[in-house]
């Protein structure tokens, strides 16, 4: 293999050791880390002792890694400079302010909807979603306003995923795919328990000048608050503030 080649190689295999740290997975031992990349103990040992001198990854005991220091800095010099945040977070502030339930920005990373910003909500009895946290794209409002604008083949993909998590959670294929073309019809989404019992979610794509839902902006709490009147109502406005961000982040 050419020495470039190998290079570029090398560089892709450190950054998926990164991307195996999570909020729930923060520590993980040199086994584990070359488990995930299918790579040998050997090999991987050698990346992680690089990333490690570079203060990207932090040695603890057993063979024991986490994040290090450098990689902390640069998520916050990201964070300080993320522009979907910026322009997003005063819709967020405002619809939970006036709703007071938490309202939350989703990407689609890998196979997975991510949480970029999250606004808590003021009531007691809330969903907790953190910034980072992961979950299936396939359940929920936040993921399914994402996938129904995805390729083919990522919805052919996800589609193979289905299975129960509660007594709603679609696991019919065909019945799926119809909710995904019904989301495509309507620019909305709507999760009634799908991903947690008694959780209603309400999300909306974010375009790029492609149509493609770079993002979706979701509104969940507890299915008691949110009747139908309230759902109804709630569409066109989110819809309007997706539209103005949209406007913002990608100049259309």
């Amino acid at each position: 293999m050419p020495v470039k080649e190998e290079s570029v190689r090398s560089v892709e295999r450190a950054f998926s050791i990164l991307k195996r740290f999570t909020l729930d997975n923060a520590h993980i031992n040199l086994t584990g880390l070359a488990e995930a990349i299918n790579l040998p103990v050997t090999t991987t040992l050698r990346i992680v002792t690089t990333l490690v001198s570079l203060g990207f990854l932090k040695k603890e005991e057993n063979r024991i890694y986490s994040l290090g220091n450098e990689t902390y800095l640069l998520g916050a010099v990201a964070r300080a400079h993320f522009r979907p945040q910026q322009i997003a977070f005063p819709y967020m502030k405002d619809l939970r302010d006036d709703t007071k339930e938490a309202v939350s920005l989703y990407g689609m990373e890998d196979e997975f909807r991510v949480c970029y910003e999250h606004v808590p909500s003021l009531l007691t009895m809330r969903c907790v979603v953190r910034i980072g946290d992961r979950f299936p794209l396939w359940a929920g409002a936040g993921g399914k306003a994402l996938l129904a604008y995805a390729e083919h083949a990522v919805v052919e993909r996800e589609a193979e995923k289905l299975h129960k998590i509660t007594d709603s959670t679609f696991t019919d294929r065909e019945a799926f795919l119809r909710e995904l073309a019904a989301i495509r019809t309507q620019d909305y989404a709507i999760s009634r328990g799908e991903r947690e019992d008694g959780i209603l979610s309400l999300a909306i794509p974010i375009f790029d000048r492609d149509k493609r839902a770079s993002f979706s902006l979701s509104i969940a709490g507890p299915s008691t608050r949110f009747d139908d009147d309230k759902v109804a109502k709630l569409i066109p406005r989110m819809q309007e503030m997706c539209t103005r961000i949209s406007q913002q982040l990608f100049l259309v």
